[in-house]
């Protein structure tokens, strides 16, 4: 892949929970523990009922240099800047693939939306 080709700065977030202070409810926070560039490819956006059960293809598939820190329990997080307004995309991952096995690339399927 050209280099050229990622020039989006991705958050790597790993998920941390935490109880409130009666012990009850779990909170949930996301904090990023790495920024990278990387390619955004969309690929489809739809979902699908099967066996009555609610199926989310992948919709993205999103390419980084190779590192060993990141798992489908991770997400990422796109935030981009137009005209002075931010918008963030969060994207939760499905599947983490070593592109050719040659640790240089990995290929991360997701879906795109609230994470889980």
């Amino acid at each position: 892949m050209a280099i050229g080709k990622m020039r989006s700065r991705i958050q790597l977030q790993q998920k941390s929970t935490s109880t409130d202070g009666g012990g009850s409810a779990a909170v949930i926070t996301w904090t990023t523990f790495a920024t990278t560039f990387g390619s955004i490819e969309p690929k489809s956006g739809q979902e699908r009922l099967f066996g009555d059960q609610l199926q989310e293809p992948i919709t993205h598939i999103i390419t980084i240099r190779f590192r060993t820190d990141l798992t489908f329990n991770n997400r990422l997080k796109y935030t981009a800047i137009n005209s002075g307004v931010s918008t963030s995309r969060v994207f939760n991952i499905k599947r983490v693939i070593n592109k050719e096995n040659q640790n240089k690339y990995l290929e991360i399927m997701c879906v795109e939306g609230v994470s889980t």
